[in-house]
């Protein structure tokens, strides 16, 4: 029977989560762990505070009136639960682990693009640290309790904005799409996660050689553009051997604030229209605003990021990209076909 209910229990819960699905809310698994957390919950405590205790005076009180101490079959029948709500009740201890380690302590995240390339490969699954940046609602995304400041160069797991799941097939003009919608919405978070590098953060002003995909930094100061005695950073870039995973795009070593390895299609050209505009600034150059970050893809020429849609909110950070746990060998939309044992609890940089 409590197979039956399993099952029962997986059918609504997957209905469940389709039927929050289509509302696009960012948080739809969080919403409905939630839900089977506190149905499980409330049965677990009206059986252990409320059932079991008057159970027991039933019992103790026919065993009183017979004279003898009744049999397991006997006291089967006085008071007796049902099968599914001992169940349900029974995954309460489970699921209210589960839930507050994946909403405020770590979460599991699987790379499913090459955006981020060559640091993280398709098929990766990472520790997402949801604590370093502060404990937020794992709903709404509200910081309860502070933490540390997202730092240029840390790989993050975030809520896109909506202005990035415009569809590309807009072209050129998506950039202006992307403008608008980032400067009118209010709420401005999806339900989809994406997994990108943070280059700047509130006050950087981003300029970007679009000839040579080389970046240049001129630092905020307090979240605010710089305007005196401001330092500034020209990224390095040191060709590295050919990777044999990818054959045909260039690898470099960019040593910026943190040093690590980025992909460039050689032969992939930008007209300029296509990035994200920013009034009164050239093409190609973005100051970010107070509270907000600017984030890229080590694969340049195969990542959908902030040069083509603007900033990410700092309310959409779901936490920092730490480690990888376990890698697949798998390309995009197709099923595994072995394991990268190396890549195997590797930090990431």
């Amino acid at each position: 029977m409590s197979n039956v209910f399993f099952i029962l229990l997986l059918a609504v819960g997957f209905a469940g989560w389709k039927a929050l699905d289509y509302f696009q809310l960012p948080n739809t698994f969080s919403i409905l762990l939630l839900i089977l957390t506190a149905l499980s919950g409330i049965l677990w405590c009206y059986h252990r505070f409320a059932v079991m205790p008057r159970r027991r005076r039933q019992i103790a009180r026919a065993e009183q009136r017979s004279g003898k101490a009744l049999t397991n079959e006997e006291k089967a029948k006085i008071e007796p639960i049902s099968e599914g709500s001992e169940f349900i009740s029974s995954l309460f201890p489970v699921l209210s682990v589960v839930f507050l380690v994946r909403s405020f302590i770590f979460e599991p995240f699987q790379i499913p693009s090459g955006s981020m390339e060559a640091t993280l490969r398709v098929g990766d699954f990472l520790v997402v640290n949801k604590y370093t940046y502060g404990i937020k609602d794992p709903i709404f995304q509200n910081t309860i309790i502070e933490g540390n400041k997202p730092e240029r160069g840390d790989v993050i797991v975030f809520k896109a904005p909506e202005q990035a799941l415009l569809r590309t097939s807009l072209g050129a003009t998506r950039a202006a799409y992307a403008e608008n919608l980032a400067l009118t919405s209010k709420n401005n978070m999806s339900g989809v996660d994406y997994i990108k590098r943070i280059v700047g953060k509130g006050g950087d002003r981003i300029i970007l050689d679009v000839e040579k995909s080389a970046l240049t930094l001129v630092y905020g100061k307090d979240g605010k553009p710089c305007e005196v005695d401001c330092q500034t950073k020209a990224f390095e870039y040191k060709q590295e051997p050919t990777n044999p995973a990818f054959p045909t795009q260039v690898q470099y070593l960019e040593i910026g604030d943190v040093t690590h390895s980025i992909l460039v299609e050689p032969m992939r050209r930008y007209s300029g229209i296509e990035f994200y505009p920013q009034e009164g600034l050239p093409t190609a150059e973005w100051i970010v605003p107070e509270g907000q970050y600017f984030v890229m893809g080590d694969n340049r020429d195969h990542s959908d990021d902030s040069r083509f849609w603007g900033f990410v909110p700092e309310k959409n950070i779901v936490g920092k990209a730490t480690y990888i746990w376990m890698s697949l060998e798998k390309e995009p939309n197709e099923w595994p076909t072995g394991f990268r044992l190396d890549r195997f609890f590797t930090k990431i940089n």
